[in-house]
């Protein structure tokens, strides 16, 4: 009995090993663009692109984060957000203070999740630079700090407005196929909201309804408010053909204590309103427990 015990053991513990393990939190990206991932209880930054459909690390460096433990809440509490954030402009070593060093990437915390739904607020989260030749490990007043000369080479991989931070706790890795599971499941809910947009050209808001939480909330309000909106901008007349595009997706999975997941996804889309063509770069903030939308913005 003991002898088939250890068998079945050493079956299951090969299974484990033969298994794929891929970093969750980054499930597609154009090939243009790579995503940065931080991992504030490893104080390590990786830089993310997607190959053959897989995330894979091509870069790597030491990144210090806030000095207090757990989710940003407030101004002033000493720590480091986790969400997917955006650098929004670089500012010089020119116009800041030496504690910068080389220069400074402001991200655009707090973004519409934060504001809107999880109700943080605070500001100035900045990925920068130090002059320093060793930074002490969460020492930062809630900022990403890395070496000068780190900050240097990551400015190699980003693009303002266009590539993805995502700061958690620690890098969350799954199984190959919980990883296609996971990219099915947000893909088939874009599907979903592309045709829910199409039709309000005919009236039909019902679908957009069913995609939105009770509990949304934005710059446009209630998810009762936000479709308004979008019956406002979404309409033809005639005769032209509507039509709603997307491109340049991308779709990072938000992982939080307590259960609580976010997928966010990132397009630009080109659409009919009225006779004229209208573009909008849109971030959707997702529930990924009952796959509803929580919040979004115009980006």
């Amino acid at each position: 009995m003991r002898f088939f015990s250890v068998f079945i053991f050493l079956i299951l513990f090969r299974s484990v090993l033969s298994q794929e393990y891929l970093l969750s939190n980054v499930l597609y990206l154009p090939s243009h663009i790579k995503a940065l991932v931080v991992s504030k209880s490893h104080q390590k930054l990786l830089v993310i692109k997607i190959q053959n459909g897989k995330p894979v690390v091509i870069d790597q460096m030491i990144a210090v984060t806030g000095l207090k433990f757990g989710d940003k809440i407030k101004k002033g509490d000493m720590r480091t957000p986790s969400g997917v954030y955006f650098p929004v402009s670089f500012k010089s070593k020119k116009i800041l203070p030496s504690y910068y060093g080389e220069g400074a990437f402001p991200l655009n915390y707090p973004n519409a999740l934060d504001r809107y739904f999880l109700r943080r607020d605070g500001d100035g989260i900045w990925i920068h630079g130090s002059p320093k030749k060793e930074i002490l490990f969460f020492s930062s007043k809630g900022c990403v700090i890395l070496k000068d000369k780190d900050l240097k080479r990551l400015s190699d991989y980003i693009l303002l407005k266009k590539t993805p931070v995502v700061i958690q706790e620690r890098f969350f890795y799954i199984p190959y196929k919980e990883y296609l599971n996971l990219r099915k499941k947000i893909t088939e809910f874009i599907d979903r909201w592309k045709k829910a947009v199409l039709n309000i050209y005919n009236g039909d808001v019902s679908h957009m309804y069913d995609l939105y939480s009770p509990k949304f909330n934005s710059k446009y309000g209630t998810r009762y408010d936000l479709i308004n909106h979008y019956k406002k901008l979404f309409y033809s007349y005639g005769g032209n053909q509507p039509f709603v595009k997307l491109i340049n997706k991308m779709i990072l999975y938000d992982v939080r204590k307590n259960n609580k997941k976010f997928f966010v996804v990132y397009f630009q889309t080109g659409f009919l309103s009225g006779d004229e063509i209208k573009t909008l770069k849109k971030v959707l903030y997702i529930s990924a427990n009952d796959m509803k939308v929580v919040s979004e913005e115009n980006f």
